[in-house]
């Protein structure tokens, strides 16, 4: 049993440096979210931390409104989890533009090329 186990570990190694494998990985992780699928890592949590962030603020001004007394931490936190959707949802739709661009000008010319 133990040979079995050693015998699949020696056949599923990696001839790869670690740090290189685990380097590779994460840069394509990366180019994924950054080129392929824009939309899904970066607009929909934008939108997502924004729609909470208007809604804290208006749970915050609705109950600093009766009492008058206005927490300014809070302000602030939702100020900046309102700022951080709003730049996280912008950039999402940049870059979704930006690699379908990216794309189109590839297709363009290799096309060109094959003529």
């Amino acid at each position: 049993m133990i040979q079995n186990v050693a015998q699949m570990r020696e056949v599923s190694r990696s001839a790869v440096n670690p740090i290189r494998n685990g380097m590779s990985n994460l840069f394509t992780t990366f180019n994924g979210m950054e080129f392929d699928k824009p939309l899904y890592f970066f607009t929909l949590p934008g939108f997502i931390l924004m729609a909470g962030g208007l809604n804290m603020s208006l749970n915050l001004i609705m109950a600093a409104y009766p009492g008058g007394s206005f927490d300014i931490g809070s302000a602030i936190g939702v100020f900046l989890l309102t700022l951080t959707g709003i730049f996280m949802s912008f950039t999402g739709i940049l870059l979704h533009s930006i690699s379908r661009l990216i794309r189109y000008k590839k297709i363009n010319c290799e096309s060109l090329r094959t003529r």
